[in-house]
């Protein structure tokens, strides 16, 4: 839709639409959308399989110290005894950089909102939402008994991404340094919020 080469970065809560609002976005841009699939990517440069990839991605946060900015002291004195994670980690933030230096997209996670915050062609945002939106989406998507159910449900994914954001990035999760703005997907829905993200979007990056 745009000659401008550009990128719109999502962090999110669970259940809060975030992933919804980005295939929208990306629809409306007609640009790709990379979330998990960026582990085929991953997966091409270094020989192994996007399913193991997927698997050692989601064990991460299982055994994270939780100190903020951990990875960044680590790799001060003990580069060379890296773990798998965490040389997936910087395998996912280069070939980030690289795409957003490439070619449009909007990008889901990922830690991306910190790894393009020099990039001035990067809209970095953060979705939220009450409970009260959120808990029937995870039920719903999830496939969930109850209510009670859908919160653990959502409260473990959201801790697991904090503890994963933080320790890799040194950032806040959801902190006002990570994003440009952050919005309430619940004032507006999902089509509102799409459409005030697509006003700010051709704004900021002059589309």
């Amino acid at each position: 839709m745009a000659d401008k080469r550009f990128v719109i970065s999502i962090g999110r809560e669970c259940g809060s639409g975030g992933h919804e609002i980005g295939e929208k976005l990306a629809e409306h841009y007609g640009i790709k959308l990379y979330d998990k699939n960026i582990l085929d990517l991953l997966a091409e440069e270094t020989g192994k399989d996007p399913g193991e990839l997927a698997k050692l991605e989601e064990s991460v946060s299982g055994w994270l110290p939780t100190r903020k900015g951990g990875f960044q002291e680590k790799t001060k004195d003990l580069m060379n005894r890296l773990s798998d994670s965490d040389r997936m980690y910087l395998y996912e933030r280069a070939i980030i950089q690289r795409l957003a230096a490439q070619e449009s997209f909007v990008i889901i996670g990922r830690g991306a909102n910190p790894v393009l915050e020099s990039d001035p062609n990067t809209l970095r945002l953060f979705v939220y939402a009450p409970d009260s939106f959120k808990i029937p989406r995870v039920k719903d998507y999830y496939r969930l008994d109850s209510d009670k159910d859908a919160e653990k449900k959502m409260n473990q994914i959201d801790k697991e991404r904090k503890e994963y954001f933080e320790y890799y990035t040194g950032k806040v999760w959801g902190g006002k340094d990570c994003h440009d703005f952050s919005v309430d997907s619940s004032m507006f829905g999902i089509d509102g919020t799409v459409d005030l993200i697509i006003r700010i979007a051709d704004k900021k990056l002059g589309l």
